[in-house]
């Protein structure tokens, strides 16, 4: 098999190449790797016997983020694993650090709202804060709180089981499990993680090729992405979140308008 890499199109953007897998094939191939049973063993041998509890009984639709919490972006991954006949399963890793320079934690801690089109075309986009910038940078998700004094993790989960009902039983924190993980190897310690999308389920995300997230993708995704298909024969199984043209869009950080109101209560609710 062609090994995953980093190419430059002819529109002059990098592009991940040989990694992803459509959804219509990856809907067929988890089914039919989920039944192998020789290749679940040795994915469970590969993983030392530390597989997360969410992934058992049957293949799932996984999306991975800090704090899951209902943006566009979360709706769209309910749609595609409704499309994909798969459970959803929405996995978070609160026990890391909040730094304002990474957009995706940036964009937990600052709200953004798509409000429709201005007049010459453009997104209309408002903004609500929800931390202090300057008290929280370097802190762990799980430890902060709002403006209003409500757990910043409780906000989100709060937010997102208004917004998305189904989201109630079945967010996880993998924060234990990807720490104990990853402590193999510095080179390819996203492995065993993405030995987790071989046959218990698909992976629903983008690895940026962004100024912010190239090195990332290129020195640490990519690399354990081959290791994985060299050791299996088989590539773990990722389909686009958001479509690859589109994926930097700022759309799909925004969240829908409804959802100030549910914030104002909780202010309300807490004060």
């Amino acid at each position: 098999m062609p090994e995953a890499k980093i190419v430059r199109g002819k529109d002059g953007e990098l592009k991940l190449e040989n990694f992803y897998t459509p959804l219509g094939g990856a809907k067929k191939e988890i089914r039919r790797r989920w039944n192998d049973k020789k290749l679940k063993k040795k994915v469970e041998e590969f993983l030392g016997g530390n597989m997360p509890e969410f992934l058992g009984h049957d293949p799932k639709a996984v999306i991975v983020r800090y704090v899951i919490s209902p943006d566009i972006e979360l709706h769209h991954f309910f749609d595609l694993a409704n499309e994909a006949n798969l459970r959803p399963v929405c996995v978070e890793f609160t026990d890391d650090k909040f730094v304002a320079g990474n957009s995706d934690k940036y964009h937990l801690c600052k709200l953004f709202f798509h409000n429709g089109n201005g007049k010459n075309g453009g997104d209309k986009i408002s903004t609500q804060r929800v931390v202090d910038f300057n008290k929280l940078e370097g802190k762990k998700f799980d430890k902060m709180k709002t403006l209003w004094g409500e757990y910043f993790v409780d906000f989100h989960h709060h937010i997102a089981h208004g917004a998305i009902p189904d989201t109630k039983n079945h967010i996880f924190d993998f924060s234990k499990w990807f720490k104990k993980s990853t402590k193999k190897s510095k080179k390819y310690y996203y492995a065993n993680y993405l030995s987790l999308f071989l046959c218990h389920g698909i992976l629903f995300e983008n690895f940026l090729t962004n100024e912010e997230e190239l090195e990332f993708t290129e020195k640490k995704v990519i690399p354990s992405f081959n290791k994985i298909e060299k050791t299996f024969g088989l590539k773990p199984l990722i389909v686009p979140l958001t479509p690859v043209q589109d994926e930097n869009n700022l759309r799909w950080w925004c969240y829908p308008e409804h959802i100030k109101k549910f914030m104002r209560f909780m202010a309300v609710l807490h004060n």
